[in-house]
């Protein structure tokens, strides 16, 4: 978590947002941090099989995958989370500082598009 902190302060010092007070500048790396990470998850679930998909959503509601054996879930399901996580903090990246980026329906698709081209 401290490097998704790292990456948050630098982003902030990017954009140029240098003159806030440290309180404002934590809670604003906190919201962004959780923001990403959100984003993070939703795009390995999007990236799941339906198959699969449908195992871990059953396997939370049963109880049967606890909410710390997620990543192992996804690992086992063929997923690299570190490549989609860093694909996703680069399209936040981008967002955030305003370069053009794909367009995206809102879906995570693109994204999830991206980790299995990558991984093939």
């Amino acid at each position: 978590m401290d490097k998704m902190y790292e990456f948050m302060g630098n982003l902030l010092d990017q954009k140029g947002i240098t003159d806030i007070d440290e309180d404002t500048r934590q809670h604003l790396i906190k919201d962004m941090t959780e923001l990403l990470m959100e984003q993070i998850d939703r795009a390995a679930i999007d990236a799941l099989s339906e198959e699969k998909a449908i195992e871990l959503a059953n396997g939370l509601d049963d109880g049967s995958i606890k909410k710390e054996d997620v990543p192992k879930f996804m690992t086992d399901a063929g997923l690299n989370l570190e490549e989609l996580s860093m694909i996703v903090m680069l399209r936040f990246r981008d967002l955030y500082l305003g370069a053009a980026i794909p367009a995206d329906d809102g879906t995570g698709a693109a994204v999830a598009e991206a980790v299995n081209e990558s991984s093939n």
